[in-house]
């Protein structure tokens, strides 16, 4: 391997170990209390080195912020990948299931969302991240519904949908008050009810093995 190969790779590979660092840090002590200090600690790199690879910590912690958001969404295409769906109400659904699916990420996602209504960088990738999810999500309620010939609020729908599986979310989290078996049975009979389909045809648990989807970073 040539000398800049190795350079490149020593680069992807440190911040790859910073980013799951910091994710780490920020489960332990939240955002507002993770420092470089605590980064530094669960990396085991020098905080001399941390810096030359990122500005500061706002800069590494907005890089783990959109890595993190990149994990969650190819966890997202996998799942609905494997779900096997071949109707657009069938990937709806699928769609649906993945954040009741691993909860492997659910508590750093939590204090990221929490800083988003505190730190305006985060404000700002949060929006513009969510914005797209929304867009994407208006795309295919528009297409399920052209599929079975309805006519919907496609916008109100597309709210209706996001805010119910944020509302789950939030509960599940916090409250811990239901599972998430619990949840993937509330969408799946809000979607069929909304496009008017048989809940007994379409399965709320995975047709696949979860453990067969890999996340290349844990936290």
């Amino acid at each position: 391997m040539k000398r800049a190969e190795k350079k490149v790779l020593t680069l992807e590979t440190r911040r790859r170990d910073l980013t799951a660092a910091t994710l780490v840090s920020i489960r332990k002590h939240g955002y507002m209390n993770s420092t470089i200090n605590t980064i530094s600690e669960e990396s085991g790199l020098s905080r001399g080195l941390i810096s030359h690879y990122f500005k500061n910590k706002d800069d590494l912690i907005l890089f783990a912020f959109r890595y993190l958001t990149e994990l969650l969404e190819d966890f997202h295409r996998q799942v609905v990948r494997a779900w096997g769906g071949v109707t657009h109400f069938e990937k709806l659904l699928a769609s649906a299931m993945v954040p009741f699916l691993r909860d492997q990420h659910r508590e750093v996602w939590l204090h990221f969302w929490s800083a988003s209504r505190l730190q305006p960088e985060v404000a700002e990738v949060h929006r513009t991240l969510w914005g797209r999810y929304r867009a994407s999500v208006e795309r295919r309620i528009t297409a399920v519904a052209e599929e079975h010939g309805l006519t919907l609020n496609i916008r109100s729908t597309t709210l209706m949908y996001t805010q119910l599986i944020d509302g789950l979310w939030i509960g599940l989290v916090l409250e811990n008050a239901y599972d998430e078996a619990t949840c993937r049975m509330i969408l799946r009979d809000w979607l069929c009810d909304v496009f008017r389909q048989d809940p007994e045809k379409h399965p709320a648990d995975p047709p696949f093995d979860l453990a067969s989807i890999q996340s290349p970073l844990t936290v």
